[in-house]
């Protein structure tokens, strides 16, 4: 008798030892990477290019020569969330002049000029989409 209660549990002992647990396997899912929009992209060149002239200004060189996309500015796809109202179309236009003044003003007035530019983003960032105001601020000239 204790052969068969010995038997058995090792019997049992084997079919719960060698019990394969199933594991669930988690297909990878194609990570969905954000992009930007047409007048995000802009923006971002036009950041790139105002941080550009701001050392221009600041060490006293040549500047450089103004982008011919500022246009683009009134057409470029925005993102889903965003519409192109009447309050843009005017913060648009005020950036535009003030971007180009920057070539038109003496150089004791360039710092204003530009500071002028860098101020009207932030103005129209204030009304519609605030993320971007600190690293826009960073680029004005002290």
């Amino acid at each position: 008798m204790k052969i068969s209660y010995l038997t058995v549990f090792l019997l049992l002992f084997l079919m719960i030892s060698c019990k394969s647990e199933k594991k669930e396997v988690v297909e990878n899912q194609p990570f969905d990477m954000y992009k930007y929009s047409e007048l995000a992209l802009l923006m971002e060149e036009f950041y790139v290019y105002n941080d550009s002239l701001k050392s221009q200004i600041v060490n006293d060189k040549a500047l450089s020569l103004l982008p011919v996309n500022f246009n683009e500015l009134h057409t470029a796809k925005m993102t889903d969330r965003f519409e192109r109202d009447e309050s843009f179309q005017l913060f648009a236009k005020l950036f535009e002049k003030h971007q180009k003044a920057v070539y038109e003003v003496s150089k004791d007035s360039l710092k204003q000029a530009f500071n002028k530019t860098i101020h009207s983003c932030v103005a129209c960032h204030q009304t519609t989409c605030t993320g971007p105001i600190p690293r826009i601020q960073k680029l004005l000239i002290e």
